[in-house]
């Protein structure tokens, strides 16, 4: 006969495995000084969904935020993403992507910039995201969608390893690949040349998914 607390006990064992996952680590730096840090959160796949997601801290002078995009995919398409961007400590941005039905999406805006961006829809297929260019290189991709302004982005391939991701504000960042890893990511903030730059051999410890907020 089966003891019932002993097996309690194994699930919760299980369970706490589950709860957990890597993260890999990038510096944001600008003119050569570290100013924050990018986290790439590991998930262990299912069997047909997915979920990805970025944290990133930042302070320069007069200006310091916080920025986090979550994806989750099903069968390869995008079902949600959620994006939040703080500056100062106040909510500038939030972008809410939802799957409403197949090839159709519904973009929701808030914070500050709400005034601006209304409701709108995306009649197309998601299968690649900015998020996602952290995870794996964009071989044969034309375009990935933006999470933050809810809008698709042209991908160009600068050379053998670089591609070039034309964001909606007229600005482009350039990702550079290391056997398929992305090691580096050359951007802006504030008007500001930064760069991403992967902490190489090492994975941070290891992240509780019920500590993460959403």
């Amino acid at each position: 006969m089966k003891n019932p607390r002993l097996m309690l006990i194994l699930a919760g064992i299980i369970l706490s495995f589950r709860a957990y996952s890597q993260t890999v680590m990038y510096d944001v730096t600008v003119a050569g000084r570290v100013v924050g840090s990018v986290k790439v959160i590991l998930f262990d796949a299912g069997a047909k969904t997915v979920k990805r997601r970025i944290e990133a801290q930042f302070s320069i002078p007069f200006y310091s935020g916080s920025f986090f995009s979550e994806n989750d995919f099903a069968d390869g398409f995008l079902k949600t993403s959620l994006t939040e961007h703080y500056v100062n400590g106040k909510q500038r941005e939030r972008t809410f992507t939802s799957n409403k039905k197949p090839q159709s999406y519904r973009i929701d805006f808030s914070g500050k910039t709400a005034d601006k961006e209304k409701p709108k829809d995306l009649n197309q297929a998601i299968n690649h995201t900015i998020t996602n260019l952290y995870y794996e290189e964009p071989a044969n991709v034309s375009a990935v969608y933006s999470e933050r302004y809810g809008q698709m982005c042209s991908v160009k391939k600068l050379d053998e390893n670089r591609y070039g991701i034309s964001l909606p504000n007229g600005k482009q960042s350039i990702y550079a690949y290391e056997r398929g890893q992305c090691t580096e990511v050359q951007s802006e903030l504030a008007g500001m040349k930064l760069r991403i730059v992967r902490k190489m051999n090492q994975l941070a410890g290891k992240v509780n998914h019920k500590n993460i907020s959403y």
